[in-house]
């Protein structure tokens, strides 16, 4: 009985576990999810935003944060803090896995967890490449509405990628500029 451990001790050491994992959990799960799931041949590139990595980070630190609370004191409120706080944390990890932004052979798609946004390549008036010499550059890009949006490189530009980006800018009547990075 007394080499038993306590429920306390159990939640510390899951708190622990899972803080130890997360590192794996947060750099190859959007990764893996947005490849696998949102893979398609027209794809170029598939890029899986940044705010997907904040988003699982604080998912992973809530149940964390729940855990050890849990640790400390465990009482009726605690237990329906917990289940709110678990409910939230998977929304809120589900949200870090659907976002991705997709540059296809016939359009460039943001997927968000609420909206979707989509731009066919006829519908790009001009494409600026700014770059620095030995960084990743970043794609700005103009629709004959005049929207503008960015797109940062990252390491899944190519030179296959950054030529066919090209290649559709042109094929597409727009304009295609490429400039170093003024400072």
């Amino acid at each position: 009985m007394l080499n038993e451990l306590s429920p306390s001790a159990k939640l510390f050491i899951l708190a622990m576990a899972l803080l130890l994992v997360s590192p794996i959990i947060v750099f190859i799960l959007p990764f893996a999810i947005s490849q696998t799931f949102y893979f398609s041949r027209d794809n170029i590139v598939l890029i899986t935003p940044a705010n997907n990595i904040t988003m699982l980070v604080l998912a992973i630190a809530l149940v964390i944060l729940t855990l050890i609370m849990l640790g400390f004191k465990r009482n009726k409120y605690t237990y329906l803090i917990t289940i709110i706080v678990i409910v939230s944390s998977l929304v809120l990890g589900y949200f870090s896995l659907v976002n991705y932004i997709a540059i296809q052979k016939t359009q460039i798609v943001f997927k968000e967890f609420h909206h979707q946004t989509t731009y066919k390549w006829q519908d790009i008036k001009e494409v600026i490449y700014e770059y620095e010499i030995g960084t990743v550059g970043t794609y700005y890009f103009q629709t004959k509405n005049n929207e503008e949006f960015v797109i940062a490189e990252n390491g899944q530009f190519g030179i296959e990628e950054k030529s066919a980006i090209y290649h559709l800018t042109h094929e597409n009547g727009a304009t295609f500029i490429e400039r170093e990075k003024e400072e």
